[in-house]
Parts: C-alpha cells; structure tokens; sequence
C-alpha cells in the first residue's frame, strides 16, 4: 500500500525553494545530445559515438527520475536517450569498420583508380585484396608475399 503525499504549497515560500527536486532538466539536455549523436554519427563517427554516449546517460537519468516522480514528464529525457542509442550504434557502424581496416576504400574502381587515390600502405594493401585477381595477374612476382 502505497501512501498519500502530504499536500504542500503549489508555489514554494518568498525566498525558498522546493527541496529534494535537485537538477531537473534532464530532459533536455538529453534531447539536445541525442539530436546531436544521431545528427553528426552519418558522417562524424566519433562525434555521434560521444555525444550518443552522453545522451544514454542523461536520457536514462531523466527517465529514471521522471518514472519516479509522477509530476515529471520523462518524454524528452527517453527520447534523447533512444537518439542517443541510434547515434551511439551508427557512430561505432562508421567507425569501427575504419579502425579495423575493412571499409569499403576501392570498391566500385578499378586497381589503377583505386591505387591511384590510396594515402598510404594501408590502403593499397586494401586495393590489393578488393582487386585480387587483377593484382595477380598484373603483378606476378608479388604473389608470395
């Protein structure tokens, strides 16, 4: 059984304040980050992977204490915290595949145009296992290594 809540003042005293309500925008805030994460993570990875980071956190804060609090709307607070999960996923699905080495650089070229526009060993190595064949049969002596 629950109990009833004291009926107190609608608007606190001349000079006081409500106690116990601590930092209550976190919806906002939330809101703005998850925007942000899910705005940037398309072509800012990391962008979206830190803000959508931080939209999780504050989002789940804000929901947490609005599902406690009936007088809170958390609408804003699970929103930012759903952008943020969608900025968070894309951001490491843009990212992750670009530390690893395995992004699409080359694909659609030919080996020429893709060595062509290659910045580095790492990318001509990518070049060279998207157009394998090609490379074989252009560059024979080079199969053993």
């Amino acid at each position: 059984m629950t109990t009833p809540r004291p009926a107190g003042p609608a608007e606190p005293a001349a000079g006081g304040s409500t106690k116990g309500k601590g930092l209550e925008g976190w919806g906002t805030p939330a809101l703005v980050l998850g925007v942000v994460a899910a705005g940037t993570a398309w072509f800012l990875g990391w962008v979206g992977i830190v803000a959508g980071l931080a939209a999780v956190v504050v989002g789940f804060i804000g929901a947490r204490k609005a599902f406690h609090d009936p007088d809170r709307s958390g609408g804003a607070a699970l929103a930012g915290l759903v952008l943020g999960l969608i900025g968070l996923v894309w951001g490491l699905a843009v990212v992750v595949p670009a530390m690893l080495g395995i992004g699409t650089f080359g694909e659609g070229m030919t080996l020429d145009q893709c060595m062509g526009q290659a910045n580095g060993q790492q990318e001509q190595r990518m070049c060279a296992t998207q157009h394998l064949d090609e490379y074989h049969a252009r560059f024979p002596d080079r199969n053993n290594s």
